[in-house]
C-alpha cells in the first residue's frame, strides 16, 4: 500500500485547517451561522448560533455571533443578555464588547454604553477606530441627551469604522505573499538572500 504524503511549505496549515473545520460538526454550523450573519440573513445566523450553542454550550464565539445576530433584529434585551455572558466568560471578548455598548446604546442606557465602548477602545488594536470610539464617547457623555437617531446615527458609524478596519486588515493580509505569524516563523523567512 502506497503512503500519502502530506504537502509541506505554505499550504500545510491551510490544509490542517480545512480538515479540522471539515470534521468538526460544531465549527461548520457556527461558520454557516457567521456566513448567514454576513449576508443578513438573521434567522438562519440565529439558528445555526443557537444550535452551535447546543452542541458545545462552551462556545463564546457562537454566543457573541448569537448576541451580533440579536442586535441586527433589534432584539437589544435579548443581544444584552448573550453578549454579557460571552464577556463574562471573556472579558477581552472585542466583538462583544463593541456590541454590548452598541446595544445599550440603542436602548438609551449611554452610561452603561459608555462603559462597553470604552472597555472595547482598550482591545482595539487600530487607532482609527479608537479615536472613533473617542468621538462617538464625547457625543455620548455630552450634556445634550441623545435622540434614537442621534442613538442610532453613531452605532452606525461605530459598526462601519469597525467593519472597514476588519476589511482593510484582511485585505493586507490576503495580499501578502506569505502569511506572517512572527519572527520564529519560517514562512516570514527570506530566503533568497
Amino acid at each position: 500500500m502506497d503512503s500519502v504524503t502530506l504537502p509541506r511549505g505554505r499550504y500545510y496549515p491551510a490544509l490542517l485547517a480545512a480538515l479540522v473545520f471539515t470534521l468538526s460538526g460544531c465549527a461548520t454550523t457556527y461558520g454557516l451561522g457567521q456566513a448567514a450573519l454576513d449576508e443578513g440573513r438573521y434567522a438562519d445566523a440565529a439558528a445555526k448560533f443557537e444550535t452551535a450553542l447546543r452542541e458545545h454550550p462552551e462556545r463564546t464565539d457562537a454566543l457573541v455571533g448569537l448576541g451580533i445576530t440579536q442586535y441586527k433584529q433589534q432584539e437589544y434585551d435579548e443581544a444584552i443578555a448573550h453578549l454579557s455572558e460571552a464577556v463574562r466568560q471573556d472579558p477581552k471578548q472585542a466583538d462583544a464588547r463593541l456590541y454590548l455598548g452598541l446595544s445599550y446604546l440603542e436602548r438609551g442606557d449611554n452610561g452603561v454604553a459608555a462603559e462597553h465602548l470604552r472597555a472595547f477602545r482598550d482591545l482595539t488594536h487600530s487607532s482609527r477606530v479608537a479615536g472613533q470610539v473617542d468621538d462617538a464617547l464625547a457625543l455620548i457623555q455630552s450634556d445634550h441627551g441623545l435622540s434614537q437617531r442621534t442613538r442610532r446615527f453613531v452605532a452606525t458609524t461605530l459598526e462601519s469604522a469597525v467593519k472597514a478596519e476588519q476589511a482593510l486588515r484582511s485585505a493586507q493580509w490576503a495580499s501578502s505573499p506569505w502569511p506572517s505569524y512572527g519572527y520564529d516563523d519560517w514562512f516570514s523567512w527570506d530566503l533568497t538572500r
